[in-house]
């Protein structure tokens, strides 16, 4: 029993690859697509992704969501199956690979504000057209 309750905990710490840490279900590096492929593929209906891209705001309440940067300035947003991990939340600026289910969504404006005001940020309509994605795991790069 003993080993069950530390196995269970030790799932909660981040594990380490070689310049990332991981979090949620290990992942590997290999073959993500880039945001802006990943703009280009991803629609109204759910697909599994691997995407790589950099960090752009994050939870400030509890590191349970991260968006990411984007040369065609829409919104993607990224929580964390389950609400099973969480990120730190200083990652502003890291690279990141995550592997999960991505769709295009229209927010409720009351789940728009609330991610505006997690994020520190003015609440505007523009705010609601988003996309979605469900990372099942994540890697973090890592200062070496």
């Amino acid at each position: 029993m003993t080993y069950l309750i530390v196995a269970f905990l030790l799932s909660f710490i981040p594990q380490q690859q070689v310049g990332y840490a991981s979090y949620g279900e290990i992942i590997s590096k290999d073959e993500a697509l880039s945001v802006a492929d990943f703009i280009a593929q991803v629609n109204h209906e759910k697909h599994d992704f691997k995407v790589q891209g950099v960090v752009e705001d994050v939870c400030q309440m509890k590191g349970c969501w991260v968006t990411l940067r984007n040369d065609q300035n829409l919104l993607i947003r990224v929580k964390f199956k389950d609400y099973g991990f969480f990120v730190p939340k200083d990652i502003s600026g890291n690279e990141i690979i995550m592997e999960g289910v991505g769709s295009l969504v229209q927010l409720k404006e009351e789940d728009a504000r609330h991610y505006a005001d997690d994020a520190g940020k003015a609440y505007h309509p523009s705010q609601r057209k988003e996309i979605s994605f469900i990372a099942s795991g994540l890697l973090v790069s890592v200062d070496e």
